[in-house]
Formats: C-alpha cells, structure tokens, sequence
C-alpha cells in the first residue's frame, strides 16, 4: 500500500514521536506509562494549560489597563480558533503559550515592584518556555522593547536574567543543529506569509478587519499605551524574526512556530472592548465569535489537521494480510512531516505492516524517524 501523507496528526503520535521540546516529553513520559495514551490522557494536560493562559491574559490585562479590559481580553483570547486547537492537541504549544503569558505578567510586575522573586519568577518562565520550544524565546525582542520604551532603569537587571534563562537551552543546541535536516520539509516562506498569518492568528479574514478596528480604538486611548507596548512588539517581534531567519539563513518559519504571540493579539483587543459602550462592545464580541465559527468547525472535522488517517487505517485494519508492506511516500507535499509517524498515531493498523523503505529504526539508528534504505533495496524489496 502507499499512503501520500500531509499534516494529519494524532495524539499518540505526537506524545511519541516529535521532539520539540523536552521538558514536554519529560512531561509526558510518566503520564503515559501511568495513565497510558488515551485520548483524554494526552489532551487534558494541554485544555489545562490553555484555560491557564486564558486566566493569564485576563491577569495580565487588569494589570496593564483595567479589570474590564482584563476580562475582555480573556474572552477575546478564549474565543480564537488557534486557542481551541492548541487547547486540545497533545502538543507543546499550549504550556508554551501559558509559559509567555506567565513571563509577561511576571515581567509586568517586576518593572512596577522590582523584587527579586518577580524577576526569579520571570526567569524561571522564561527558562521553561525555551525548553519547551526554543523559538518561543523569541518574545525577548518584543520585551526588549517594552523596557526600552519606558523602563529603561531595569534594563540591565533584565538583560542578566534573561541571559540565565537562556542557558538550559545551550545543551540542546548541538543536537539540534546535527539534525537540523528534520526541519528539511520547510521552505522559505514568500510574500504572502505575513498575511496568512494575521487571517491565522484572527481566525478569519473577516475577524482580521474587527480585531484591528478594536486594537485602533486601544491605541487610541492614553490609557492603553502600556499595553500597547508590551503586546505589540511581542505579536509582531516573533513571526518577524523566524520570517528574515528563513530568508537569509534556512526555513525555520511555521506559523504554530508563533503561536506564543496569541496573547498579545487577545490583549489589545480587551483594550478596545473595553472603551466602548456595552452593547456594541457584546456585538463586537459576539461578531468575533461568529466569524471564527467556520474556522472553528472546520478544525473539528475529521481531516481538519490534513490527512483523514483514522479512514486509512480503517481500510488497513479490513484489508491487510500477514507479510503485507507499506511505503509512506508524499512526493508533492511542501508543509508536511514524514508520513511515517502515521504508524505512532494507529499502531493496530500500521504496525503489522513491514515499512519498505526503513534501512534502520529510529532506536537502532539513534534518529528521530529512523534512516532510509537505498533505491536498489527498495526496488528489489517492491519487486518481491
């Protein structure tokens, strides 16, 4: 059989077979041998993590504006369609993303009343976020400039706990740039990405429009100005950095790469809400709600992440015999992982089938998906 794989993903496959972050995988080794790979099992640790970031960002929000502009922009965060999706999936990015709101509020707080356990907390977020995705650490920027705009005096004492928070990662640099080649499926992103990204992040392109009418009224406001410089560079500093290193360097930009900068499109808006009347500001609310739905919907569906593997491992299960093979083979996909972690996601009906293409496994080979066999093996092995 062969399966053109694109980005499908399982919960299974992605607390098995991924490696970007490895305080996540620390996270979810003993859970997994303790509770096992159940659906809820791997998902309910990330629903956590994302209500806590919602929690967050209204924290966050009070203490930059006001508790209204605090409760507004933990709805308006709640109600994003990437915040559902990452809410549920067994993936890193919703404790990456609590681990940003967390070192923002720290940081806040660490300006206005710079006491040591602020900055140690800030620290120990900051610590934290990177172990779980490297890129996440790409928010420094935006806080560089938070501090630069108005805190310059504390500037000094950030550089040095930022710099310590950095360190952890240091041991996982080598490694990583070895097996840079993971990131091979990646191409430079072209001159529509930033647009993509900003329908990504609203949710939909008629979200876009409200989400920054509502962020002009923010702006507009005197009141909103620190917020305004602590969300703002923090939304725009991450996809801009990962978008030049891709472009001079190597592909590195995946729009979940950002998924971190969520919070600080949430923030902003809970501002503008904020500044209107309530009935408009429950319409604006309810349009953001709306607007999303078809997004939201379509996230649900069944192949909403890519491929509809459960349907493929469906025909697998019925059809399959003893000695039957299977070659994984996506020749036309240009955002895809390789395909053959499909088998982590449906064990039963991809591990009987013998792999044609696999010269060693990934524990043999000291890989993350194994190695390749050479064409004249995989022609003979197609032509038994």
């Amino acid at each position: 059989m062969f399966l053109n794989g694109d980005r499908y993903r399982n919960p299974a496959t992605e607390a098995t077979a991924r490696a970007q972050g490895a305080d996540y995988y620390l996270l979810m080794w003993p859970i997994v041998h303790a509770f096992g790979t159940a659906e809820v099992v791997l998902r309910l640790h990330s629903a956590l993590a994302m209500t806590a970031a919602a929690a967050g960002v209204a924290a966050l929000g009070r203490r930059l504006h006001s508790p209204r502009a605090g409760l507004l922009a933990g709805l308006a965060f709640a109600v994003l369609p990437q915040v559902s999706r990452y809410g549920q999936e067994a993936r890193s990015y919703a404790f990456v993303l609590a681990c940003a709101v967390v070192a923002g509020y720290l940081l806040v707080r660490a300006v206005d009343e710079p006491r040591r356990r602020f900055f140690a907390g800030y620290g120990c977020a900051l610590a934290t976020l990177g172990l779980l995705n490297p890129f996440g650490l790409l928010l420094l920027a935006g806080h560089a400039v938070f501090l630069l705009a108005g805190h310059r005096t504390r500037l000094r004492r950030w550089l040095t706990v930022a710099a310590l928070a950095c360190l952890p990662i240091l041991p996982m640099v080598v490694p990583a740039w070895q097996q840079r080649d993971q990131l091979g499926w990646l191409t430079a992103p072209d001159a529509t990405a930033p647009g993509h990204l900003t329908v990504w992040l609203a949710g939909s392109t008629g979200s876009v429009v409200l989400v920054s009418v509502l962020i002009g009224l923010g702006l507009r406001s005197r009141t909103g100005a620190a917020t305004a410089w602590l969300a703002l560079p923090w939304l725009i500093a991450p996809p801009v950095l990962l978008i030049s290193a891709s472009e001079v360097a190597m592909p590195v930009y995946v729009q979940r790469y950002v998924t971190s900068c969520l919070p600080a499109l949430a923030l902003p808006v809970g501002v503008g809400l904020a500044g209107i009347a309530s009935a408009p500001r429950v319409i604006a609310l309810l349009l953001i709600t709306g607007l999303n739905l078809p997004t939201q919907l379509a996230q649900r569906h069944v192949d909403g992440h890519g491929d509809d593997l459960r349907a493929a491992a469906t025909v697998l299960a019925e059809h399959e015999r003893p000695g039957d093979g299977v070659l994984y083979d996506c020749p036309t996909c240009h955002y895809t992982d390789m395909p053959r972690e499909f088998a982590f996601g449906y064990p039963a009906a991809f591990g009987p089938l013998d792999d044609l293409a696999l010269a060693q496994s990934p524990s043999a080979s000291g890989t993350l998906r194994g190695t390749e066999t050479d064409q004249a093996t995989l022609d003979r092995r197609l032509d038994v």
